[in-house]
């Protein structure tokens, strides 16, 4: 592995993070994976393995999403790992999966943490990222929003049914 430099690193993975605002993200993004590179996507438990897959989820969030915006928040560094906390935010072009026609046109916005291995060439060899699904859901109109849904008069504010708050 490359010499460990955190100043380097840490500039490499914002850089990766701003990768997804570039209309030419597909062939940008293979710079910073390994061949045979590893995204998981814990919230929808997709996996996507090797250039030509990784690839392929670039260009499709390209066909889905509009206006993506891809902030880094805070990054982490290690020798072989670093953790990104990333907030993203698009607007859907194309309803896809669970998403109704009425999506279309709406802005979401979620914050992402990624995971990040390093390969010993330095470039990223997996890359874990966890988030909120619900939350994205609900911005889409999927889920109803919990956090404004009105309770019923009377009903003790617990989220575990059949219980009542100790006094």
């Amino acid at each position: 592995m490359p010499d460990f430099d955190p100043s380097e690193r840490k500039a490499f993975v914002e850089r990766w993070v701003t990768v997804w605002d570039s209309p030419t993200a597909p062939t940008d993004a293979m710079e910073y994976y390994t061949e045979d590179a590893v995204i998981e996507d814990k919230a929808f438990d997709h996996t996507y393995r090797g250039h030509q897959e990784l690839h392929e989820y670039f260009a499709r969030a390209g066909e889905l999403f509009s206006d993506i915006r891809s902030v880094s928040q805070g990054v982490v560094v290690g020798p072989s790992h670093a953790v990104a906390h990333v907030h993203y935010s698009a607007t859907v072009r194309e309803p896809f999966l669970c998403l109704p026609e009425s999506s279309r046109g709406k802005r979401f916005s979620l914050s992402l943490m990624s995971l990040l291995e390093f390969a010993e060439d330095g470039r990223i060899a997996r890359s874990v990222d966890a988030y909120d699904r619900a939350g994205v859901l609900q911005q889409l109109g999927v889920l109803p929003d919990t956090a404004s849904a009105p309770t019923a008069p009377g009903t003790p504010g617990t989220p575990f049914t059949g219980t009542t708050p100790s006094g």
